[in-house]
């Protein structure tokens, strides 16, 4: 199961040049519209989201720091006309999901970062019961400054709680190819970050153009009430491709600007034993996205 926090410390890892006692906070909120799209039995579904972001990290030292990174989600469904679930008009409503993780970053005098960001999270639709939806693990890398433009490291993220423990290896890169144009993981408070890579333009001081892919799946536990596997699971898989617009009115300000497909979409309702009900593949899922973000 992928989550969220995979690169939820690379910000933070990249600035070696923060003071002892340093203490920074940042935040972001992200409404996403998805417009109808249709879904392979027949029917169509849409869908709002919104997403919302604080973290606080204090800089130890000039080398190591530490902080907590708050996260919060709300997916609302509709559904017309679907035909994979039975007679069930509504397979699933409210989605929620929150996360809480404590990233610790380690910078070598060699060039190296070191990173872990153990974490718990509950996601669920609404009415599941709170102690069936809570799934914890963590996060790890390693990264090497090759040269001062360019970064490289491998990751892994471990979960279990939910489902079966899954393990998830991940890329972290960031290339700054030209002073211009960059390689890098994606923002991650965007929709569509941060596992997968974006190539990102600046075309002012002030302007940046992106356009990346990447890879996501969210893990829900069901309510006891629901139609179609009380008490299940139900996760969706897709491979989203964006293009971002960012502007940048200050260090505390800036607004991004999204608009993608998720390609490859997938959702898979399974029951409480955990045996698969119904897998729907989907159309490509349109999303259009507007993050603001900051920090102090």
């Amino acid at each position: 199961m992928l989550k969220t926090l995979i690169c939820g410390t690379l910000l933070a890892a990249t600035s070696l040049a923060a003071q002892a006692g340093d203490t920074k906070i940042s935040y972001a909120i992200t409404p996403v519209m998805v417009p109808e799209f249709n879904l392979d039995s027949g029917g169509s579904a849409d869908a709002t989201w919104m997403m919302a972001s604080i973290g606080v990290n204090q800089q130890l030292d000039a080398q190591s720091s530490i902080g907590i990174d708050l996260a919060a989600s709300r997916q609302d469904w509709t559904f017309h006309d679907v035909k994979a679930w039975g007679n069930v008009e509504q397979p699933w409503g409210v989605l929620h999901r929150w996360t809480v993780a404590v990233p610790y970053t380690f910078a070598s005098s060699s060039g190296w970062l070191y990173s872990v960001a153990p974490g718990v999270e509950l996601s669920s639709e609404s009415g599941a019961a709170n102690r069936d939806s809570v799934s914890y693990g963590a996060t790890a890398f390693a990264a090497k400054m090759i040269s001062p433009s360019l970064m490289l490291g491998l990751g892994v993220s471990a979960w279990t709680g939910l489902e079966d423990a899954s393990v998830f290896p991940f890329l972290v890169v960031n290339w700054q190819i030209t002073d211009s144009l960059r390689l890098a993981n994606p923002f991650k408070a965007g929709p569509a970050g941060p596992a997968g890579l974006e190539l990102s333009w600046k075309a002012t001081p002030a302007l940046e153009l992106g356009a990346g892919g990447t890879f996501r799946s969210f893990t829900s536990r069901l309510s006891g009430q629901n139609q179609v596997a009380a008490n299940g699971l139900l996760e969706d898989n897709s491979m989203p491709v964006f293009m971002r617009a960012s502007y940048s009115i200050s260090k505390e300000l800036r607004f991004d600007a999204y608009a993608g497909a998720a390609m490859g979409g997938e959702f898979e309702i399974r029951n409480a034993q955990n045996q698969v009900v119904r897998t729907e593949k989907h159309d490509a899922m349109p999303f259009l996205a507007l993050t603001a973000s900051g920090s102090f």
